[in-house]
């Protein structure tokens, strides 16, 4: 065996109130064991083992080997203090022999999936690999204050050569140690700390489990849009741009062949995993015959509105031989702006030719892609 996680979560938190412990009280709709193991990625761990209460894992946990098959999950009953806790946990999994262990608190369910793949790759070389942050209030200790710069705010999870952790722990005569590289540190191996993520709190109290839910409640989500018309030379119309008119030939659409708000529309819509705009307004239907696309964009931020997600960064393309699109790149980012009512610092637009290749580069048509990110308020 490689890689074995130990979840802790044994604890009462005492400081959480409540008759429940904190790590299995519906926050939102999950608790924060499973938030934790939803996000986890079940290629980099051979078997985890949750420590608890018997009677937590029976009343709170017996569903969980069957809603993450996808983790080998052993269960075993926790000490009376977390340090043997851990110990009761290692005894455990030494049968299945693995090369490295990592404790973690269940405490922690924003422990990221990049942070413990470091922490897995720091122990090809160093025996434990201990998560940390800087504080970045001033910390005083009665009337001493003390230097934030050395000052370092310990995380887990703590990964360790499964050998070394499991001597060590064997050896000790201590029984309440709070955290697992203190033990190790006792037998005079020096700890290898490496940079912790400061959103991988931990949850102690109410404030804490707010700060939790606000966070897992972000949805980012991106979509792509893309468009592309032919010029109508023959026409005396002006060629219209984002809603701006220009004095130059337009394009040939059912439409105003607004290419700019057509990829714009497409690419909101996408994010939303919705259809094309081409599915909403059939371009054989009178109804848009010659319409202002302000009215097909005015249509997609309602869906932003009433699926409760804003936009957080348009960024548009052209590619076109003519016109110059850095010349009416302000007020296309202000018409933008105002239809959707956004702000023009999060609007990109560029424009690129296509090196006299194809239609496109013969002068012939504009194309226009948009990629749109969102997030949910």
């Amino acid at each position: 065996m490689e890689n074995a996680l130990i979840l802790l979560a044994g604890g009462i938190g005492k400081r959480f109130g409540g008759e429940i412990p904190k790590q299995f009280i519906k926050i939102g709709n999950t608790n924060i064991i499973n938030y934790f193991l939803s996000n986890l990625d079940p290629l980099i761990f051979d078997i985890i083992l949750i420590t608890s209460k018997k009677n937590y894992q029976e009343k709170y946990l017996k569903t969980l080997k069957k809603e993450f098959k996808q983790h080998n999950i052993h269960f075993t009953e926790s000490g009376d203090t977390r340090q043997l806790s851990s110990k009761k946990s290692l005894n455990y999994i030494k049968k299945y022999n693995p090369k490295n262990v990592l404790i973690h608190d269940s405490a922690r369910p924003l422990a990221s999936n990049k942070l413990i793949n470091k922490i897995i790759k720091n122990l090809n070389v160093n025996i434990c690999s201990i998560p940390y942050v800087l504080s970045n209030d001033l910390i005083k200790i009665k009337k001493n204050t003390l230097n934030n710069s050395i000052t370092k705010l310990i995380q887990t999870p703590q990964g360790f050569k499964f050998e070394k952790i499991y001597k060590a722990h064997k050896e000790t005569n201590e029984v309440n140690s709070k955290d697992d590289s203190s033990i190790l540190e006792k037998f005079n191996y020096s700890l290898n700390m490496i940079k912790g993520e400061k959103t991988n709190i931990k949850i102690t109290d109410k404030e804490d489990a707010n700060f939790f839910i606000n966070f897992k409640k972000k949805i980012y989500k991106s979509g792509i849009g893309y468009d592309i018309h032919k010029i109508n030379f023959f026409s005396k119309n002006k060629l219209i741009l984002c809603g701006v008119k220009i004095l130059h030939p337009p394009l040939i659409g059912h439409s105003d062949a607004d290419v700019g708000m057509h990829a714009i529309c497409d690419s909101i819509l996408g994010a939303l995993s919705m259809r094309d705009i081409g599915y909403y307004f059939k371009n054989n239907d009178k109804r848009w015959k010659n319409i202002n696309s302000k009215f097909f964009l005015l249509f997609c931020k309602m869906q932003l509105i009433e699926k409760n997600f804003k936009i957080i960064n348009l960024d548009i393309n052209f590619i076109c031989e003519t016109p110059n699109i850095n010349k009416i790149l302000i007020k296309m980012k202000k018409n933008i702006s105002k239809i959707l009512l956004i702000p023009v610092s999060i609007i990109s637009i560029k424009a690129t030719t296509n090196e006299k290749i194809g239609f496109i580069g013969r002068g012939e048509g504009i194309a226009a892609e948009c990629i749109t990110q969102i997030v949910n308020e």
